[in-house]
């Protein structure tokens, strides 16, 4: 082989690398199909390489014996490019439930812009008089307690007389029952969820909410799930659970499965005021627990639950 051919053999070996690795950046980067133009590049190198020498290369060139011409290069075939890589699965969630929703319409609202559209939120329902005789009686509203860019989404029915006087939901006895179940059990800070009812006024004597009540007041509550958009929720109680999933059914059937609201993964799980008149009900609660804690990721600890 003559100078003049291990020369062009060095070129052609360094743009066939070139190229491939150019093909494997793209391929590494996501790119699932190769633009014309990097076909083109190769077969003007190609044609370039081909074209004929100068006149005073030439001329040299004839003085000396005849160089047999290599055979032209085909244009390099472009490797199939890798599929981009799969993100990280989330966790297998059992099958889903009859009352699965299939989504929020409205869009992803920037964590920075939360807290401002929740206070504004919070606002309009201090002001609401949609159920007058709920206005009448209440001392205040009581809207939210928590990270506005929570993972994990509670929610309960309804103040009772402790969230009545300080506006902070679930601060009672069944509230500080919720806390040990977030924070002994779960591993999480109470300031880590988000804490929100259907009601935002107290009914009196703390009876259930009537169905008027709480079509007036659910609104408000889809406008904080739409801008907290939680990975995950935790229905508290049979109030709850009927009103987001739209069924009658018992809480004995609903709970221990995942169903979805606006098409956000949700259990169902006792009310923490259940749970204290009904204390052999609380290793169900856990059991539930752990399938929401194992779902979002996080580690079961190695004891019975959160308010043995």
């Amino acid at each position: 082989m003559t100078e003049a051919e291990r020369d062009f053999d060095a070129e052609r070996g360094r743009l066939i690398r070139e190229v491939r690795q150019r093909l494997e950046s793209l391929a590494r980067a996501g790119a699932t199909n190769l633009p014309r133009v990097e076909v083109e590049v190769v077969s003007t190198v190609v044609r370039e390489r081909e074209a004929p020498a100068p006149a005073a290369v030439v001329a040299v060139a004839v003085e000396s014996p005849p160089i047999a011409r290599p055979r032209p290069i085909e244009p390099v075939a472009a490797p199939k490019p890798s599929p981009p890589p799969a993100p990280k699965p989330l966790p297998v969630l059992p099958a889903r439930s009859l009352f699965d929703d299939s989504g929020l319409a409205a869009p992803v609202v920037p964590p920075e812009e939360r807290p401002a559209l929740l206070a504004a939120l919070a606002e309009q329902v201090a002001g609401c008089r949609k159920c007058p005789h709920l206005a009448a009686t209440r001392t205040q509203t009581v809207f939210a307690d928590g990270s506005p860019t929570a993972r994990l989404m509670f929610i309960g029915e309804a103040p009772g007389a402790d969230e009545d006087r300080t506006g902070v939901p679930f601060i009672g006895k069944a509230g500080q029952l919720l806390t040990d179940m977030i924070t002994k059990g779960m591993g999480l800070g109470r300031q880590d969820v988000y804490i929100a009812n259907i009601l935002k006024c107290r009914p009196p004597e703390n009876r259930d909410p009537t169905p008027e009540e709480s079509a007036n007041c659910f609104p408000y509550l889809e406008r904080q799930i739409e801008i907290v958009r939680p990975e995950f929720i935790c229905l508290l109680g049979r109030i709850a659970t009927s009103t987001l999933l739209h069924t009658a059914l018992s809480m004995s059937r609903l709970r221990g499965r995942w169903h979805r609201v606006h098409g956000v993964p949700t259990i169902a799980t006792y009310h923490p005021a259940y749970l204290l008149r009904n204390p052999a009900a609380k290793k169900d609660a856990w059991e539930d627990l752990q399938m929401l804690m194992r779902a979002m990721g996080l580690a079961v600890p190695k004891r019975k639950g959160p308010a043995e």
